[in-house]
């Protein structure tokens, strides 16, 4: 152990000065030779404590003992070091090419991804497992994650189709048009990345090149709701899905510039704001549910909705029939998308997880 240790610790030191470069030949000799369960045929181990403990010896005669202990102590835990901080590299290079993020359980600690909310990971990081003292649980929990995006990755070169992931009654924010192929984004209300792909997404004029669609994802946190009131939007944004005469994929026959209420209802939450200048976005996420609720009923007045007609989406939106829907889209997001980030846009035979960009659109 003691020779790999200082094998590992004179190559960054032989890196940063040649006095130091003279003895990598002995400890790489030496290491080689440990690794394939040989002993030393050198006398480099003892020279290099020798070395270390030569000024203790002089000092402290009795110290050399417990010192020449530590120094095999200290060689472990370097190799143990090093060996996790390998690891952690790997996996971490396979997350950001398979998921956009070299954190898959916080994705937006990771500052080589694109932006984006992260969808959190119920399983216990492997620090927490240890302060837990479930050892066991700590690895097993490691190296399946590790398997897990190791599968995942013949998704980076699937050809990826958003028609395959389309819920039923998707909503175009045009006019379907057959000629065009579909784009499909998987969004958060609440997620202020979502509101600037979609302001990203209107700059491209995407929708002129694509049948855009979505699917509305409330992230879950560890307390209900990652944005408490993203779950109330995507229920109303459902219900006027439902509504006689909304334009989804069946309504060929509407007018091509009518855009859906539903898509109404998001331009004017990612794009609006209030007469102070903060964006309704925000207000919403800073907001109380009935103030929620007050606040998407004056604005379906304002796309010429009745108040019965609004108290019929509101019970809608409450209905056993919405839930269903949301759950349904939860399981195409976590199980077939299978995104670990918020917003994820699939277009172009491509997935891309985060914020992307005008140009990345164009």
């Amino acid at each position: 152990m003691f020779c790999i240790a200082a094998f590992i610790v004179l190559l960054f030191m032989g890196a940063v000065s040649a006095r130091y470069r003279r003895y990598l030949s002995k400890a790489w000799s030496c290491t080689i030779r440990r690794v394939t369960f040989r002993p030393c045929d050198t006398t480099f181990k003892q020279d290099v404590k020798d070395h270390l403990l030569a000024p203790i010896a002089v000092r402290a005669p009795a110290m050399v003992r417990p010192a020449s202990v530590a120094l095999e102590v200290l060689a472990v835990l370097v190799i143990l070091t090093t060996v996790w901080s390998g690891y952690t590299v790997v996996k971490s290079g396979l997350n950001l090419y398979v998921y956009g993020t070299c954190n898959k359980s916080d994705s937006a600690s990771c500052s080589l991804g694109a932006e984006a909310c992260s969808i959190p990971v119920e399983t216990p990081t492997f620090a927490e497992s240890i302060v837990a003292f479930d050892v066991v649980g700590a690895f097993g929990n490691e190296f399946s994650s590790l398997g897990e995006t190791i599968s995942a990755l013949p998704a980076r070169f699937r050809d990826w189709k958003a028609a395959d992931y389309l819920p039923e009654g998707s909503s175009y924010l045009a006019a379907y048009d057959e000629k065009k192929e579909t784009a499909l984004e998987v969004i958060d209300p609440g997620c202020t990345f979502c509101r600037q792909l979609f302001n990203n997404i209107q700059e491209a004029g995407f929708d002129d090149k694509y049948n855009l669609t979505y699917i509305a994802y409330p992230i879950a946190g560890t307390d209900g709701y990652k944005f408490e009131n993203s779950l109330l939007v995507t229920q109303y944004l459902e219900a006027l899905k439902l509504q006689p005469g909304s334009a989804n994929a069946a309504d060929a026959a509407l007018d091509a510039e009518e855009v859906p209420l539903d898509w109404q209802l998001l331009e004017r939450i990612f794009t609006g704001e209030n007469d102070k200048g903060v964006s309704f976005q925000s207000r919403i996420n800073s907001m109380d549910q009935p103030q929620v609720t007050a606040l998407l009923e004056e604005w379906l007045t304002e796309f010429g909705l009745s108040p019965e007609e609004i108290a019929t989406v509101a019970d809608t939106a409450a209905s056993d029939e919405v839930a269903g829907i949301i759950a349904e889209n939860k399981e195409i997001v976590e199980t077939d998308i299978h995104t670990v980030k918020i917003p994820t846009i699939i277009f172009d035979g491509r997935r891309h997880d985060g914020v992307v960009s005008v140009d990345g659109l164009n």
